[in-house]
């Protein structure tokens, strides 16, 4: 070297001399070319400093190494060099490679070239940021220097992200990593989860990941992240940190902004979200925003819908429901499986849990927008149905159903049924349940129709009023309640009989099933023993001294009236010479003459006319009034 030069060293606090080449160096920073013409600029300086310093025994290369980082670290910082640093800012990670390869052969402490480091990458992101990442790029295609620069090592240095200026420096170096990777081996390029998960601590949220990346895209034209890497980062990554943030919209945008398969991102992203539901790391509105967005994809709402009503309690999967019902419409693919899957995931909940959720859905009711109304009611009526259809029917839960229950639940039915109608299925189910399930097997059948009447007399009148119970009552209901004509009549004494005929209270209801029970026991009879059981029930009616016809005795009137209609008046032939009737027939004439409404008049008088003929044939007796006291001397 033919001159040293003084400089006062930064670190060394004195003043120190260094080569000339050093020296030529240091004046490189205020040259203001492009981004190549300053790195061979650069590159030639530095080559021309190697042969002068080797050929002077590297005498002052410590002093030398400490004024090029000086240099290079002022003119990072300095003011008046920033505008021309987006062309050249590559360059400066040449010459800190140089400045490392020199400090390594001198075995010097790091901290001058660490302070270095900071400064290129914090300049570095500032470049970035001011770009929108158009800049930085790589500032020579050599593939030696681009290896030997080694973007990558500067890459591993970035271990945690705590804010947007660290991502800027991130975002930077994986594109110039990128770009390096191409040079170096053209057939395999770097991908995203290659650096990703190189990161340990995320103090930033993926919004902001996203809302950073979406705005420096053109960057990453050609390394676009791809579903692997954004499925890691899901993971690893808090969603968002504002409470006033969509992080579900604004994720569903960055899919579509980079044309990925959104389809197989969310098949992926499913495990993630289960995870988050169960450790209830979304918010409510966001789990329903995720759900109106995947609502036109089947598969996926059904996949994501389950996965809610799989973690969550009934509590919060009925909020979802009512949370989607109430903003923005339900289309037909969230009907079919909000139904499906609610009504599954809430018959096997208890009692009260379903009667909170449902005085929830009355409050929805009074705010619910008219086009989503008609379609909230049926899915509300559709998982009634399901509860009560799985709870009713077995005995491990409808134990827990009081009276009180289901007249409740039958008020909740009836209001959802279209019509108004107890022919509802959640009706037709409570009122089975409600009048025909109440008792024990071991009861006797007279003692259960008994209570029957008793509960149909304390029913509220609403629908039990407008339905004709023979639309509602299904024959199948009244098993338990069917007795063995002559046999088990019998056993009905004249008490029982008295608390009976007391207990109906000329209740509709009572009175039809009364004629059914006593239709559908009569029905059992063999057909041959037509006249043995008429005057059997004969002999009872005589026995409870309900052999009189008395207008108010309603029960006796609709039993005379079916044995005489399905025993007497179809075999009147044989009837006609069955011994110990009178009582019957004297019952049924009488029922007749005050032209009672309970009897089938027509039919009476149709009896009449055959007996009369039978008669007139046998006898040749053609008054009407001689046949009827000729009947009564044969029969009293």
């Amino acid at each position: 070297m033919k001159s040293l030069i003084k400089y006062a060293s930064r670190w060394f606090k004195s003043e120190k001399e260094i080569s000339e080449a050093a020296n030529y160096i240091g004046s490189v920073f205020h040259d203001d070319s492009d981004e190549q013409s300053f790195f061979d600029v650069v590159f030639a300086k530095f080559e021309n400093y190697d042969q002068l310093s080797q050929a002077h025994e590297n005498k002052t290369l410590s002093e030398d190494i400490d004024f090029i980082i000086q240099c290079a670290i002022d003119s990072l910082t300095s003011p008046e060099h920033l505008p021309r640093q987006s062309k050249q800012i590559y360059t400066f990670f040449y010459i800190y490679r140089r400045a490392a390869e020199y400090n390594g052969y001198k075995k010097r402490c790091d901290a001058q070239l660490k302070e270095f480091q900071e400064k290129l990458l914090e300049r570095l992101g500032h470049v970035f940021d001011s770009t929108k990442g158009c800049e930085p790029n790589l500032s020579t295609t050599n593939k030696d220097l681009i290896e030997r620069i080694d973007i990558r090592q500067h890459l591993a240095t970035v271990t945690e992200i705590k804010d947007i200026g660290k991502l800027n420096i991130f975002f930077a170096l994986y594109k110039l990593s990128f770009q390096s990777s191409l040079v170096i081996n053209s057939n395999i390029r770097l991908q995203w989860i290659d650096i990703v998960w190189n990161i340990r601590q995320w103090n930033i949220s993926l919004i902001d990941f996203i809302a950073r990346y979406l705005e420096c895209k053109s960057a990453f034209e050609h390394c676009p992240l791809d579903i692997t890497a954004l499925i890691y980062l899901t993971r690893t990554v808090k969603l968002s940190k504002s409470v006033d943030m969509p992080p579900f919209d604004i994720l569903h945008n960055f899919l579509n902004e980079l044309k990925l398969d959104y389809k197989e991102f969310y098949n992926q992203f499913l495990i993630i979200f289960d995870e988050g539901i169960k450790k209830t790391f979304y918010k409510q509105s966001y789990v329903c925003q995720l759900l109106r967005i995947l609502s036109t994809d089947e598969d996926l709402f059904t996949k994501y819908l389950s996965a809610c009503a799989s973690s969550m309690s009934p509590d919060q999967l009925w909020g979802i429901f009512l949370n989607l019902s109430m903003n923005g419409d339900i289309n037909e693919i969230m009907r079919k499986h909000l139904s499906s899957i609610l009504t599954q995931r809430m018959q096997n909940i208890t009692i009260e849990t379903f009667k909170r959720c449902n005085g929830r859905s009355n409050e929805f009711l009074k705010q619910i927008k008219d086009e989503n109304y008609q379609i909230f009611v049926g899915i509300l009526d559709k998982v009634l149905h399901g509860f009560l259809n799985k709870q009713l029917n077995d005995q491990q839960y409808s134990y827990y159903f009081t009276e009180c229950h289901l007249k409740e639940f039958l008020s909740i039915a009836f209001k959802l049924s279209p019509t108004h109608s107890l022919q509802h299925p959640s009706c037709l189910l409570i009122i089975r349940h409600l009048l025909f399930k109440r008792d024990n097997y071991d009861i006797a059948i007279f003692e259960k129709i008994k209570r029957l009447f008793a509960r149909l007399s304390n029913l509220d009148k609403g629908g039990f009023q407008t339905d004709d119970p023979a639309t509602i009552i299904k024959d199948e209901w009244l098993i338990d309640y069917i007795f063995h004509i002559p046999q088990d009549w019998f056993m009905l004494s004249r008490y029982d009989y008295d608390y009976l005929t007391a207990a109906h209270q000329n209740n509709s209801w009572s009175l039809y099933i009364w004629s059914r029970l006593i239709q559908l026991n009569l029905s059992k009879v063999d057909a041959n023993k037509w006249n043995e059981t008429v005057a059997q029930l004969n002999h009872w009616m005589i026995n409870v001294e309900r052999d009189k016809y008395t207008a108010n005795d309603t029960l006796t009137i609709i039993f005379v009236n079916t044995v005489f209609d399905m025993a007497i008046s179809k075999n009147s032939k044989s009837v006609l010479f069955a011994p110990n009737i009178g009582s019957i027939l004297k019952y049924i004439l009488d029922a007749r003459q005050n032209n009672d409404n309970l009897i089938g008049i027509n039919q009476v008088d149709d009896f009449i006319q055959k007996v009369n003929e039978s008669i007139k044939d046998i006898l040749s007796l053609n008054s009407k009034l001689r046949l009827l006291e000729f009947l009564m001397q044969d029969f009293l």
